[in-house]
């Protein structure tokens, strides 16, 4: 087609490096969808979130980099492998999630959902410090973080009321190996 921006526009071309790369880091075929659109019907996130599963893996196959990074849908996933369950190709879309989240992170980027990535940290914090979730210790790290002081107050002090919620963090006896293996991880990336 003479005059058309189609041919030269790589939004519409797929973008064989890119899909590679998710392929490789991910452990999945993503080529192999054929957008039955089976991982959008059962995800219990959808509705919430910006882009329905499948069109996620479109674009991956198209090298959408841009929009697919800015994306909501990267922090609302629950890896709850619905979507691998329903796919006829056995895509574990959540394996593939989890790869554009790290290039999130690892690129610096504004993550699409601000609080959730506070919160992932705040929790990986907690067990590096005690060795296992200290809730009262997680949620103050997390508070810090997102700057929500009071948000969700008259709850936290109703589970304060109820003791379900511990002033002193319990340490878990091998402590050393927990922190090991925080380091281990640190040492892969």
């Amino acid at each position: 087609m003479k005059g058309s921006n189609l041919a030269e526009n790589n939004a519409f071309q797929p973008s064989e490096s890119f899909l590679r790369l998710i392929e490789q880091e991910s452990g999945q075929p993503v080529s192999r969808c054929y957008q039955c659109k089976k991982c959008s019907a059962g995800c219990p996130v959808g509705p919430m979130a910006d882009l329905a599963t499948n069109t996620l893996i479109r674009m991956v196959q198209l090298g959408d980099i841009e929009k697919i990074l800015n994306s909501s849908r990267l922090w609302l996933c629950l890896s709850c492998k619905t979507c691998q369950a329903r796919c006829p190709n056995g895509i574990d879309a959540s394996a593939v999630i989890d790869v554009l989240k790290g290039m999130v992170l690892k690129q610096g980027r504004t993550p699409g959902e601000k609080k959730i990535p506070a919160f992932y940290k705040s929790f990986m914090d907690s067990v590096k410090m005690t060795g296992r979730l200290y809730d009262l210790g997680m949620i103050g790290l997390y508070k810090i973080r997102t700057g929500t002081y009071t948000e969700d107050m008259g709850l936290g002090i109703e589970m304060l009321k109820r003791g379900k919620l511990k002033f002193l963090p319990v340490k878990v006896k091998h402590l050393d190996q927990v922190k090991e293996i925080f380091r281990k991880g640190r040492e892969e990336k």
